[in-house]
């Protein structure tokens, strides 16, 4: 069996390491559904392993704080009934905010669309949609924001916290 080029073991591994780091990990949460559980034994050590932080907040919230893979945080607020009404992240890298927003993502893709027909450069935004509201940052590579649903933020509890 020959051995492969260097150039092509090079690439191979960096497949690899894309493939670890984009790959199926523990399931997150989505915002306005219910935080997912974790079934199996391998599912729980790997959902310990991603989820760095859990805090209690006002209301009954939980605050679940899991590594984005680039080295930044995002954050799932979650009321005492289990589900998530807001998520908030401080990335290297863009989010994918279609997994982060669910069922949301399409009021923000269309309010996004009209925010970005006003002229000039924009590194801040908050965005209005229907039950939605997202505030997000964008400078030199640093990527911030968060997202709430109001209708689904408990009583007493403050939706500027999610940070």
């Amino acid at each position: 069996m020959k051995a492969r080029p260097a150039s092509l073991r090079a690439i191979s591994g960096a497949c690899a390491l894309a493939g670890a780091l984009l790959g199926t990990g523990p399931a997150q949460a989505v915002l306005g559904e219910r935080l997912p559980t974790v079934a199996s034994g391998a599912s729980q050590a790997q959902a310990a392993s991603a989820t760095r932080r859990s805090l209690a907040l006002s209301a009954g919230v939980q605050v679940y704080e899991r590594a984005s893979g680039d080295g930044g945080v995002i954050r799932e607020y979650v009321s005492a009934d289990g589900i998530v009404f807001a998520v908030s992240w401080n990335t290297r890298f863009k989010p994918r905010l279609n997994e982060l927003l669910g069922r949301y993502h399409e009021a923000y893709a269309a309010a996004a669309s009209e925010a970005l027909k006003r002229p000039g450069i924009q590194r801040q935004s908050v965005l209005r949609a229907q039950d939605l509201v997202v505030r997000s940052t964008s400078h030199l590579n640093v990527f911030s924001g968060r997202a709430f649903v109001p209708s689904l933020v408990p009583a007493g509890f403050d939706a500027a916290l999610a940070r």
